[in-house]
């Protein structure tokens, strides 16, 4: 992770520079955080009014936040989690996600502390 996550930080923090702000990190960072923090929730909701469509569109756009901030270890749970739910399987896909609780804190910990 810390390549990849060196590379795509180094490149936010360049147009920080080039635009004069310091906090597009920061922003992409906390937005982060926020949709972490809904997904059970709204994971849950998906499942229960019966939108696979949902449910499975929550985890793939995660997924691919979490990739294009370098966080590939947490993408891929997300990954694993669009898997789940793709194949219908519910609550494999809550597992997952509440397993990843210690690996959800790290992987923003590590952005934070880019």
């Amino acid at each position: 992770m810390a390549v990849n996550l060196n590379a795509l930080i180094e490149e936010i923090k360049r147009i920080e520079r080039a635009t004069g702000r310091d906090d597009v990190l920061s922003s992409f960072v906390h937005k982060l955080e926020s949709s972490l923090a809904d997904f059970g929730a709204a994971f849950s909701d998906c499942v229960t009014r019966g939108d696979a469509t949902g449910a499975v569109r929550a985890a793939h756009t995660l997924k691919g936040t979490c990739h294009q901030l370098g966080a590939q270890a947490l993408g891929n749970l997300f990954a694993d989690i669009e898997r789940s739910a793709k194949a219908g399987d519910y609550a494999d896909a809550k597992r997952k996600f509440d397993g990843a609780a210690s690996l959800i804190a790290q992987s923003l910990e590590a952005l934070k502390q880019a």
